[in-house]
């Protein structure tokens, strides 16, 4: 026998009773998302990798390969803005998706959101050792969001756009008059410098990130199983990219952005030696977190991604194929983590070679497809699921438990 309880991705998901077969694809969950997850893993992959040479890396002041440069050009900055965007679909699958609780069944889910960072932050430490902090920004997120999730998809999508334009002005004011943020101690040391704290509250991700987070919650309120809100989400992103281009090509051509920033060579620590329409340029020519145009666009190819990807992921061929990135997906905080223990033998100083990255990536796909077809859930993701569960207990349902038992019997 089998039950139904809530699931991730705001949908049933079946529990199965003791010796029962785990199914390897659950009908109940939305593929789509998973597979543009994996794609978000795979990009932050290549990021960390950062390979300038296709066997062996190309070091400074050598330049790295064409192609490569390039693929450097396209993916970086990006990749990271994918991610967050994924983290704020999370956030609304993880308390309701399309018909969030409320009350009670409310006050649960966010309770076990806090109970998740809390549960992720010696993971999110232990990863600042080597740089990386995105996942000690996740554990901030999540407990910054909490106030928003009674909020509809309507009202999360206008607090993205409040958000994608006060957030590079704030940290283009911030950078070109007042100066960059102290980069506090790494590691376990951030524990005992409170002073270090608000640096993960106000900068320098989460003023970039806010529009990413809310536009990916909003998505996730929506009810995306019928076709047409999958077509529609693709139009509205297509049509939020070819704006967001248009406006990075206004400021720099008919506009003289680019003479503009060719006159100057602007710097992060204050000083005001960046001009305002840098505001409105893009990667190469611009920062990404000061860009108005940025945001956007990454939200409106999050909004192609997903509607695209949960549009084919319905067909049976393509699940098939699309399969190993779907459980890449599904695995995403074991996929990330771990792909950190397959580089460190290698040093913590990219670049690496593009073979370095592909042997990574492919890894980490097989593994997880592998994983994915016994268990339902990755090492790391049934370590947090039973600490949510232990340290945030469904009172209800449990008192209700023993009189289901009853009435079947």
């Amino acid at each position: 026998m089998s039950s139904r309880v809530a699931g991730e991705s705001g949908v049933d998901a079946t529990v199965l009773a003791p010796g029962q077969a785990v199914p390897a694809r659950p009908r109940s969950r939305l593929l789509g998302l998973d597979v543009v997850r994996a794609i978000a893993i795979i990009s932050m992959i290549y990021v960390h990798v950062w390979p300038t040479g296709w066997l062996r890396a190309v070091l400074a002041p050598q330049e790295p390969v064409a192609g490569l440069l390039w693929l450097d050009e396209a993916v970086t900055n990006r990749a990271m803005s994918l991610f967050v965007f994924c983290a704020g679909v999370s956030v609304a699958l993880m308390t309701g998706g399309a018909r969030p609780p409320s009350g009670a069944g409310m006050s649960l889910v966010r309770r076990r959101l806090v109970v998740r960072s809390i549960a992720m932050l010696p993971l999110a430490l232990v990863l600042l050792e080597f740089g990386e902090s995105i996942l000690l920004s996740y554990c901030v997120w999540f407990v910054l969001l909490l106030p928003f999730t009674r909020w509809t998809a309507r009202p999360l999508f206008a607090a993205a756009a409040v958000a994608a334009v006060a957030g590079p002005l704030f940290r283009f004011v911030m950078l070109n008059y007042i100066g960059e943020y102290p980069f506090p101690d790494e590691g376990f040391s951030l524990l005992l410098d409170p002073a270090a704290w608000p640096y993960y509250l106000v900068g320098p991700d989460t003023p970039y990130a806010a529009a990413l987070l809310f536009a990916g919650m909003g998505l996730g309120r929506l009810d995306l199983r019928p076709h047409a809100v999958r077509v529609r989400l693709m139009a509205a992103g297509a049509a939020a990219v070819a704006g967001s281009l248009l406006m990075w090509w206004a400021a720099a051509v008919p506009f003289g952005g680019l003479r503009s920033l060719a006159a100057v060579r602007p710097s992060r620590p204050g000083g005001g030696e960046m001009p305002w329409i840098s505001l409105f340029m893009m990667k190469p020519y611009g920062m990404f977190d000061i860009s108005f145009p940025m945001g956007p666009m990454m939200i409106g190819i999050g909004f192609l991604l997903v509607g695209f990807f949960l549009i084919v992921m319905d067909h049976p061929v393509w699940e098939r194929l699309l399969w190993p990135l779907a459980a890449t997906g599904s695995l995403a905080l074991t996929c990330y983590v771990g792909h950190f223990l397959l580089l460190f033998p290698f040093g913590n100083q990219p670049p690496f070679s593009f073979q370095l990255f592909l042997s990574v990536a492919g890894f980490v796909v097989v593994a997880a497809t592998l994983v994915r077809g016994r268990w339902r859930r990755g090492p790391l993701e049934y370590l947090i699921h039973r600490a949510m569960v232990r340290l945030a207990p469904d009172r209800a349902a449990a008192r209700a438990a023993p009189a289901t038992v009853t009435g079947a019997a």
